[in-house]
């Protein structure tokens, strides 16, 4: 469905504080502006179109992403992590512009590009920057955890390289994000997220009894073996859905190592451990994980 795109006059009136209000990019039900707020600040407004009966949607449906905006929404204000994207100055508010309705708030603005543009560039990142890469996407992981959340959209597109030295790497979108033990998810309806790195469990019937960080876990790590090799194992090129499911279930990636035979082959092993088909043959404990990242290391 294609959303109704707010103009930045109708934003502005919204909010008379903001200045250099500019949009910058669309996606999903979701539009986002930059401005700069009334203390000075830039931060991303972020427009949630929130559906009618009228666009086809049953009320069911329409409910559901309302309450996925508020899930996003809730866990990025439990989160303590710098490796998170943090809510801004605007508070969560439904607004009617026309006949159109959103919810909109704000987040911080951050500078620099996501990390899908450098996948498939040369030269290849090496150890060190996959290291970092990787560390830092456990580090959200475990901050999921802490939280008892599911992030469910671990994928390079949602991850921002800043050129800042503290935060050096930011996750981005939590739209799709999961309460751990929540009672929204139908059971055999396919759950949200990006078929190319959704784990291999969640295509089945029953993901909702199998659905764990895990599943957050080889996202995180499929994102790294398309980051080293320049390639994705399981949509090596553009396809139909069916295509990728059949993959994604049945065809056993090709090791890393075969790929970027300059890595440490314990490195190499650590990634095909993390994208094993059988969540139970991935790490059980991120502690494990990051003992063996240290390992590495050394």
């Amino acid at each position: 469905m294609r959303i109704p795109i707010p103009n930045t006059e109708q934003i502005k009136l919204l909010l008379p504080d903001c200045a250099e209000l500019s949009y910058v990019a669309s996606g999903g039900f979701k539009v986002v502006f930059r401005a700069v707020n009334g203390v000075g600040k830039v931060e991303a407004i972020k427009a949630i179109y929130i559906p009618s009966e009228s666009d086809g949607l049953a009320p069911e449906q329409i409910a559901q992403l309302v309450a996925r905006a508020q899930r996003e929404i809730a866990a990025l204000r439990l989160c303590r992590s710098p490796s998170i994207v943090k809510l801004g100055s605007l508070a969560p508010k439904l607004v009617t512009l026309g006949s159109c309705t959103y919810l909109i708030y704000s987040e911080e603005f951050l500078p620099g590009q996501p990390l899908v543009e450098g996948v498939g560039k040369q030269p290849q990142p090496d150890l060190t920057t996959l290291m970092a890469v990787f560390t830092f996407l456990v580090d959200v992981i475990e901050e999921m955890i802490r939280i008892q959340y599911l992030h469910r959209d671990i994928k390079p597109a949602n991850i921002m390289v800043t050129g800042i030295a503290e935060r050096p790497y930011v996750i981005l979108d939590m739209g799709i994000a999961y309460k751990v033990h929540g009672t929204e998810l139908t059971q055999g309806a396919t759950p949200p997220g990006t078929l190319r790195y959704m784990a291999p469990e969640l295509l089945s019937p029953d993901y909702k009894d199998v659905m764990d960080f895990r599943c957050d876990l080889y996202s995180a790590a499929l994102s790294i073996y398309e980051l080293a090799s320049g390639l994705h194992p399981f949509a090596p090129k553009p396809e139909n859905d069916y295509a990728t499911i059949y993959r994604i279930m049945k065809e056993r990636p090709e090791p890393l190592e075969n790929h970027r035979g300059d890595l440490p082959l314990q490195f190499c092993r650590i990634i095909d451990r993390c994208i094993k088909k059988n969540p139970a043959l991935r790490y059980a404990r991120t502690d494990l994980l990051c003992h063996d990242l240290q390992e590495v290391q050394q």
